[in-house]
């Protein structure tokens, strides 16, 4: 079955993860994303990258110092920006950054995507829903959890028009149940609650509702509560109520991108990678033999071994300390050497 075009996003992008953010001509280039009902692509002036929807891992987090430093520096107007990190099996947790080409359109190019991002990602998910379970300050007895799933659904707004809200929906054999949790809300935090006998964490969510306090309780897995609340923090007005919930500074996820990159199942997929001649010099620095002793000790050519040496710069494990091909392990390079010793 031929994917769906859902929507496209064109202006200004960058490409963030634990290597590019070493790189110093690291910049902002044209990018455009296509957004299928299945996928996500990403098209760089020379990258392209499509990645399916299961891999996508946070939306809106905030850029890393670095994203925007680069743009101030080529004077880039990225006044209204948002981010996308994915982490599929076959490559490191990567971070895009996007823009519109201008702030003069505002924030509805970027809003209008992520809407629709958030529509793919969130609607008919299932979710557990304990509705109205106080009341004014008192437990309701009768509030029981209910089986739902997301829905988005247009609401008439008070100024004319219409807006696109997200609820929670009960189907029974009658009439299906409407439960508007996402508006009025005063408060959210997590809180563990049992369902069926196990202990877990469920959303609290406080609200204001003719003119009466009333708390539910919603739960659902991991990544969707996290795209529950990014969609609460990058397109509704309750910012405030949700921010205590978001996790990860960009400090933070830079050092999950180092983490993620030095991982042993990672470590183990790059060793995989590499040929004999290439471990054995890399065991060799490791243990402080020079790069310039390296043909004798070896028994090697000096050629080859400047062949194997530029291969191992291409590739991370190694960087360039002088121009006469004098080397040292890089940060990537000595966990993966270090694996090699330890466990081979």
């Amino acid at each position: 079955m031929m994917s769906k075009v859902i929507t496209k996003f064109s202006g200004k992008g960058i490409l963030l993860n634990q290597y590019t953010l070493k790189n110093p001509a690291l910049k902002w280039e044209k990018l455009e994303i296509i957004l299928y009902d299945d996928s996500i692509e990403f098209i760089f002036p020379n990258k392209k990258m499509r990645i399916k929807l299961e891999y996508i891992e946070d939306i809106g987090v905030e850029l890393p110092r670095k994203a925007i430093e680069i743009a101030k520096s080529a004077l880039e107007d990225i006044t209204y920006h948002s981010s996308i990190i994915f982490n599929p099996p076959e490559m490191e947790k990567t971070m895009v950054g996007f823009a519109p080409e201008t702030s003069m359109y505002g924030r509805k190019p970027l809003d209008a995507f992520l809407s629709k991002l958030f529509y793919v990602l969130l609607h008919k998910k299932p979710v557990k829903i304990q509705y109205a379970a106080m009341k004014g300050g008192s437990l309701d007895p009768n509030a029981k959890w209910e089986d739902g799933q997301l829905y988005f659904i247009q609401k008439k707004s008070s100024v004319g028009g219409s807006k696109e809200i997200l609820v929670v929906v009960v189907f029974e054999e009658e009439k299906p149940k409407v439960y508007n949790v996402f508006t009025n809300i005063e408060a959210m935090r997590l809180k563990e609650k049992v369902i069926d006998g196990e202990t877990v964490e469920a959303l609290e969510i406080k609200q204001v509702k003719n003119n009466e306090s009333i708390t539910s309780y919603l739960y659902t897995d991991n990544k969707t509560r996290l795209f529950i609340l990014r969609y609460l923090a990058n397109l509704t007005k309750y910012k405030h109520a949700v921010k205590d919930l978001l996790p990860k500074s960009e400090d933070e996820i830079i050092s999950e991108f180092a983490a993620e990159a030095f991982s042993g199942e990672k470590i183990k997929s790059e060793i995989e990678k590499l040929k004999p001649e290439e471990q054995e010099i890399l065991v060799a620095l490791y243990t402080g033999i020079s790069s310039l002793e390296l043909p004798t000790m070896l028994g090697m050519d000096v050629d080859e071994v400047e062949r194997i040496l530029d291969d191992l710069i291409d590739k991370g494990l190694l960087r360039l300390v002088r121009v006469r091909k004098e080397v040292e392990l890089s940060e990537k390079g000595r966990a993966i050497t270090n694996y090699l010793v330890s466990n081979f």
